[in-house]
């Protein structure tokens, strides 16, 4: 697969299931690669987790599924189908944490001359069987 360097704008929102109101929104501007396979999109990069360090990302997208794995600073495999609830897991300073996530939304989006796009993932997170709430993660890509 080739891989072409790209400028990811990178926005978090996890919605608090326990006070509707609250929520914690994360943007990072990200110097990363986009690659593309006949099913899949895929964004590389790495970013800063504030407290804790480095973190490398490859988010994979298909048409119904998605998986985000993170190598570093909090290592985490969470894969997302849409409608199914699927068990990752999630390394902290606490140890190893399953997770389970039941995604909501998997959509990408590109420009006609493939030169800038989008990924689109929600779904409800939880974390040792605790929920974490709805997270919605944006990725606007635009290939340098």
């Amino acid at each position: 697969m080739q891989t072409q360097n790209a400028e990811i704008v990178f926005t978090s929102h996890i919605d608090d299931p326990s006070d509707p109101g609250n929520r914690q929104t994360i943007e990072q501007v990200i110097q990363g690669k986009i690659g593309k396979s006949e099913s899949s999109l895929y964004l590389v990069f790495s970013a800063e987790i504030a407290d804790v360090g480095l973190a490398d990302y490859t988010i994979r997208v298909g048409n119904e599924d998605a998986l985000i794995l993170r190598k570093g600073a909090l290592p985490m495999r969470q894969q997302l189908v849409i409608g199914q609830s699927i068990k990752g897991s999630y390394e902290s300073q606490f140890g190893r944490m399953e997770t389970q996530a039941t995604a909501k939304r998997i959509e990408t989006t590109c420009d006609p001359a493939g030169r800038c796009g989008s990924v689109h993932l929600v779904y409800e997170l939880l974390i040792q069987e605790q929920s974490v709430g709805k997270a919605t993660m944006e990725y606007r890509y635009s290939i340098k």
